[in-house]
């Protein structure tokens, strides 16, 4: 039997995850293929190292900061593959800035959702008042069991805000507002737009709704080393095949029987972006320093199977107009995204206090969080400190690369102070378009594209599908690379690949989950 071929568009988390998945499940009757733009695996979860051409320093420059949680899938993963020991011990515990000064967080082993409770109160946050209701609407969200909603109850969920799903469960404005509560918006990337309530649980229900959910794991390198390289090292032990700078620019269809017929792709193409060029300190991600040989050539690629694993803009650019009309692709042009910001800067010694051993969440400006990597990995480079700021664009766009690094300045030297002596070696700055991050608006969910599209051999994989995880996060993208997977060993008469849901958080909210189950005249797990 001759093997079947696949064709993935994109070496991100989600194509290595359908890539792995489909030769495991495949049973030796598949051949796949990845195709890259760049030279850099991994998309958002990626880091690439950047020669200092004045030095001759390698720096590791991240796409962005990256922390691991309870991830039922990519976690055992990366377990079965040996590569957990690039991930640091966990902390069950958040550094927050609130007016001006770092409040710790930190969850206590009890059952949920008390675990939550007393570290409120300790590190000042909110006041015993105040407390009771965080609570009592922690409560609420984490005994919501949003695969067993109906089809109205998730709109109607999605539809709403964070904010005003607060205020309508007695939150106060103040609260709302609060450190506390803007850490979770601010993790997401979404400011300054709202955050959907059904996005937003979802991401509580992850990262907080018990005491192992709250524990996180940094990288103790960079995330393509961690992450990504292992991925992609399984995948060409399984027989994959990886191409590095090929671009797929156009998604052809035959308007016969609406099937995919090729990728058009543009072979040797470099990315030489020239403001990157000329000023030092504006990071080339994704892009090569110097030209490759020779021209770009395009080249149409043929497969049985393909699967976009692009995100949502360089999807639209690609698909064709008779494409775009159809409602299912119309809703993919409808989703909001945004260009997220980084800032690394490598000094010549320590500048951060002892007890800067985590990321700061939610600080003021175009930055949301900073993070010295030398507290916080095994095998941090450079001298001294090496600061990581991370944020968004979408308030900022009017303002200029330099005038968002001396916002990033002023609050490091507000932060630590140890910084204004100190020297900076080596500073990079990242702000392009690439992987723009897809933003859980109000509304959004409906709008996101299950993994089979309506040609019947072209499949969508990516964060902001339909995973039914429903958090924007690396599983996430692991998760709807399996989901891409399945849909194409369905139609080729192969098993399924199981995916693993999130933890059940146990306590009383397993208790209450239950009970709701029988009220309702539930049975069943």
């Amino acid at each position: 039997m001759a093997q079947k071929e696949i064709v993935i568009a994109g070496a991100g988390l989600a194509g290595l995850s359908a890539g792995i998945h489909l030769l495991e499940a495949g049973q030796g009757n598949l051949r796949v293929r990845i195709l890259e733009r760049g030279h850099v695996f991994g998309g958002k979860a990626s880091s690439m190292p950047h020669r200092d051409r004045t030095t001759q320093r390698t720096f590791t420059v991240d796409h962005g900061f990256h922390v691991f949680f309870d991830y039922p899938n990519l976690g055992r993963r990366l377990k079965a593959l040996g590569a957990d020991a690039g991930l640091a011990p966990a902390k069950h515990e958040v550094l927050i800035w609130s007016q001006g000064s770092v409040r710790r967080f930190q969850a206590w082993p009890m059952p949920s959702p008390t675990h939550l409770f007393p570290g409120g109160l300790l590190s000042r946050l909110y006041g015993p008042l105040d407390g009771v209701k965080i609570l009592r609407f922690m409560f609420e969200i984490f005994v919501t069991e949003i695969d067993r909603l109906s089809s109205a109850e998730l709109r109607a969920l999605d539809a709403i805000s964070f904010d005003d799903y607060a205020r309508q469960h007695g939150l106060s404005d103040a609260v709302i507002t609060s450190s506390f509560f803007r850490f979770v918006t601010q993790s997401a990337f979404i400011y300054p737009k709202p955050m959907s309530a059904l996005a937003a649980v979802a991401a509580m229900q992850l990262v907080a709704q018990n005491y192992q959910a709250v524990a996180c794991r940094y990288m103790n390198r960079g995330c393509s080393e961690v992450i990504i390289e292992p991925l992609r090292q399984h995948f060409l032990r399984l027989g994959g095949i990886v191409e590095r700078f090929k671009e797929v620019e156009r998604i052809n269809v035959t308007p016969a029987n609406d099937r995919v017929t090729s990728f058009t792709v543009q072979d040797n193409r470099h990315y030489i972006h020239g403001p990157e060029v000329q000023v030092e300190w504006l990071s080339n991600y994704h892009s090569v320093e110097t030209p490759m040989p020779g021209q770009p050539v395009t080249t149409e690629v043929s497969a049985d199977h393909y699967i976009a694993a692009l995100p949502p803009r360089g999807l639209e650019q690609a698909l064709r107009p008779e494409s775009l009309a159809l409602p299912y692709f119309q809703k993919i042009t409808q989703l909001q995204t945004q260009r997220t910001i980084a800032l690394t800067l490598w000094y010549d010694r320590v500048i951060s206090p002892p007890d800067a051993d985590g990321a700061i969440i939610g600080l003021p400006g175009p930055f949301s969080t900073v993070a010295d990597l030398k507290r916080l990995q095994s095998d941090s480079e450079g001298r001294g400190s090496v600061v990581q700021f991370v944020g968004e664009d979408g308030a900022y766009t009017n303002l200029s690369d330099q005038q968002i690094i001396d916002d990033a300045m002023n609050v490091l030297h507000q932060l630590w102070p140890a910084a204004q002596s100190a020297t900076v070696e080596k500073k990079l700055f990242h702000r392009g378009n690439h992987d723009a991050f897809f933003l859980s608006t109000p509304g959004s969910d409906e709008l996101r594209p299950t993994a089979a599209s309506p040609y019947p051999n072209l499949m969508l994989a990516g964060d902001y599908t339909q995973t039914g995880f429903r958090v924007i996060c690396m599983e996430g993208a692991y998760i709807s690379g399996m989901q891409a997977a399945n849909e194409v060993l369905a139609v080729e008469g192969l098993p399924r690949v199981p995916v693993r849901p999130m933890r059940e958080p146990g306590g009383a909210i397993s208790l209450a989950r239950l009970a709701r189950r029988a009220l309702e005249g539930v049975t069943g797990p």
